[in-house]
């Protein structure tokens, strides 16, 4: 009689393979997460992708069934992490959590039309319309001032989808 025992442990990556690691797991037919976020490296660069957890994942086992010498092995993979000797497990509602917020912020792309909300400089908590990009770092929006509509220029950093 077989039960399923699946649950998340934590592995340790060599830097910079967290995605090598996830994508040879995925190969496996192993389920893994790698929380990432999106953020510029400088102010003229465009948004990449960084891990959440440098150098770290999760990755979802059945201590029976799994053998976890190959995933010890995995391209990308340094060991899971331990406390003495036991296998660092991860509560499944955490992973989940980081699994959402990766969904919802892949989600939030701006589009045209959409409100957003100016969160720094002097238009500060004043809401806009988002027109378009203007480069990589700055948008057009519009904003109403003295009940006229007006076209302004904003760092992509300073504003926030409603």
């Amino acid at each position: 009689m077989g039960y399923c025992m699946e649950r998340w442990y934590l592995l340790y990556c060599k830097p910079k393979q967290e995605a090598r690691a996830h994508s040879n797991l995925s190969n496996q037919g192993i389920e893994s997460c790698f929380p990432t976020y999106k953020k510029s490296k400088t102010a003229m660069s465009k948004l990449v992708e960084q891990p959440l957890f440098p150098r770290y994942l999760f990755v979802k086992l059945d201590p029976y069934s799994v053998h976890f010498s190959a995933v010890k092995y995995t391209r990308g993979v340094t060991d899971f992490v331990r406390y003495g000797s036991k296998l660092q497990v991860v509560p499944d509602e955490l992973v989940a959590q980081l699994m959402q917020h990766s969904k919802q912020e892949s989600d939030c792309e701006i589009k045209t039309g959409d409100t957003v909300k100016i969160t720094e400089g002097c238009y500060k908590d004043l809401l806009a319309i988002y027109q378009q990009p203007e480069g990589d770092i700055r948008s057009v929006l519009l904003i109403k001032l003295l009940n006229q509509y007006t076209q302004i220029i904003a760092s992509n950093s300073a504003i926030q989808k409603i």
